[in-house]
């Protein structure tokens, strides 16, 4: 009887993204990884990583959506770090606003202003955002807009767009010498054969990406808190279609309304008209008029 294969929970669920990095050990080391692969900076330089939300939940919502990233901050720098599966307008601006405050609460009353660290927002995405550019990975950061000249490194901001890149297969071999764009294979896969190509890599922190990937997929405790939150993701869009819905069957009762009450204070209409041109009820109709006279 075929062994039956084992269902790998991919990495760009959040619950999953989170568990990769922040249930690691305290060395944090394939956190530390990633970082030096996609911040370009020495492993060796990225120390004393101290995780300011390691919780996986909460997994509930009151009308808006929780997020699941991962903030921390090193000996040199404070970082954001989120997976982003789902488009959402103004995607942006909404990562710009939360590196402006991860910048504004580095600093406390009274305090230095040299005291301020660099605050680095990275964005893995499961969608395009910059459509007109073939890389996968741009940065950002506060530059004068013809001589380029850096204003400073405080802030930066990185998007690592998943549907560029890839999937590694027999076809598609991975590439040892491009770190990053196996961590965005890594998160991308969702097969056996997937993991074992990349494990087949001669890159120590893929190697134990994939087998933390495996043993995360297999944790009970781990499938459950995917599943609720999926759940929540799931009751959260479908209320706000809902709401959505709601919202236009009220928009178009308003305007039938003020077209009724604009037609009755024209005074050219009866009301059997107006109920055909409005598609309200005729006692519908006789109230307004009472309500305009």
């Amino acid at each position: 009887m075929a062994k039956k294969k084992r269902e790998i929970i991919p990495v760009t669920n959040d619950v999953m993204f989170k568990a990769l990095f922040v249930n690691d050990d305290r060395d944090y080391a394939l956190l530390r990884s990633f970082l030096s692969a996609a911040l370009k900076i020495p492993k060796n330089e990225i120390v004393d990583i101290l995780i300011k939300n390691p919780e996986l939940v909460p997994l509930a919502y009151e009308g808006k959506m929780t997020r699941l990233d991962i903030l921390l901050t090193t000996s040199k720098h404070t970082i954001n770090v989120e997976m982003q599966v789902a488009s959402e307008e103004y995607y942006k601006e909404r990562s710009l606003l939360y590196c402006a405050r991860m910048y504004h609460d580095e600093l406390h009353e009274g305090e230095d202003y040299g005291k301020l660290q660099p605050c680095i927002g990275i964005h893995i995405l499961n969608f395009t955002l910059f459509p007109a550019c073939p890389e996968y990975h741009s940065s950002f950061s506060m530059r004068e807009d013809n001589r380029h000249e850096q204003l400073t490194d405080k802030m930066q901001l990185h998007y690592l767009e998943l549907p560029k890149v890839l999937k590694v297969s027999d076809k598609n071999k991975p590439d040892e010498n491009d770190e990053l764009r196996l961590w965005m294979q890594l998160f991308k896969a969702k097969t056996e054969e997937e993991l074992d190509l990349l494990n087949a890599t001669n890159v120590t922190a893929i190697q134990q990406g994939v087998k933390a990937v495996r043993t995360l997929s297999e944790d009970e405790k781990i499938r459950e808190y995917v599943r609720q939150r999926e759940k929540a993701i799931q009751d959260y869009y479908s209320d706000m279609a809902v709401a959505e819905s709601r919202g236009k069957a009220e928009g178009k009762a308003e305007e039938k309304t003020n077209l009724a009450i604009a037609l009755l204070k024209r005074g050219k209409d009866t009301i059997e008209d107006i109920s055909l041109l409005t598609g309200l009820s005729i006692e519908e109709i006789k109230i307004l008029a009472n309500q305009c006279s």
